[in-house]
């Protein structure tokens, strides 16, 4: 999931970052950082940032949507899936049981947090542990590259917050969890954009507020270090098709790259 992007000579990459995945991608990533004069990410996911993501996602709304999707959340998430034995019963006395506990998390989030509070859980209980744009972070920052972030936070935070919440409600009540990410870990290593993107459709967060207005702000902002050269671009992989259709209006060469690993 990676281009060459030229004009007037001038070469850069430009990176599809899966948020999560199953594998990492740090070796091809250091060669292109480590190729690059400048790396441009989607946004900051420093300490700072986190802690601003973190207090705009409390509020309400979240415990409906996880009301409406209970019991397919219990067993995506492994709650209660086996036998109550005595070891599972000790620790509910102790501890509290674990539906208390996720109910009473939920209910200080807004949807959008609770949505990706319970993915987060299932992708990380699935081994989705790896994320290619935080690796990219933290390699651009060992390697001593210039970093630039193509949206502010505030900017993402306000895309979340216009998702409508009616499409979490009904991905995590009754949407194909493990089938959505089969076929996006297949898709994604096999370089195939076209399939990936009709996967990544399915995802919540797949509608207007996050994806077409942004590929217009993306594209509009990586534009200036592109036309430059030697630039290093990292943004989510479903941009991707949108970011390319705007590159090409505005004059720019694109080939996709052949895996390295």
């Amino acid at each position: 999931m990676v281009w060459a992007v030229e004009r007037h000579s001038r070469c850069s990459t430009l990176v599809g970052a899966a948020h999560f995945f199953p594998r990492h991608f740090r070796s091809d990533l250091r060669r292109l950082i480590g190729a690059a004069r400048i790396v441009l990410l989607e946004g900051p996911l420093d300490e700072a940032a986190t802690r601003k993501v973190l207090a705009a996602g409390r509020g309400a709304g979240g415990l409906t949507i996880y009301q409406g999707a209970k019991e397919t959340i219990h067993a995506r998430l492994g709650i209660y899936s086996a036998p109550l034995d005595v070891h599972r019963i000790l620790r509910d006395l102790v501890f509290g049981r674990q539906d208390e506990w996720l109910e009473q998390e939920l209910r200080a989030l807004k949807p959008w947090a609770a949505f990706f509070g319970l993915w987060t859980r299932y992708r990380e209980r699935e081994g989705w542990v790896h994320k290619l744009d935080l690796d990219a972070a933290q390699i651009a920052a060992k390697l001593g590259k210039e970093v630039r972030y193509l949206e502010t936070i505030e900017e993402q935070i306000a895309a979340l917050e216009a998702v409508p919440v009616e499409r979490f409600a009904r991905f995590l009540a009754a949407g194909d969890w493990s089938g959505y990410n089969d076929g996006y870990r297949l898709h994604y290593l096999a370089g195939d954009l076209e399939q990936l993107t009709a996967t990544a459709a399915m995802f919540p967060t797949y509608c207007e507020p996050v994806i077409g207005t942004r590929d217009t702000v993306l594209a509009e902002r990586m534009a200036p270090a592109l036309e430059a050269g030697g630039a290093c671009v990292v943004v989510g992989v479903a941009h991707i098709p949108g970011v390319l259709a705007q590159l090409r209006q505005r004059g720019f060469t694109l080939a996709q790259l052949p895996a390295y690993s």
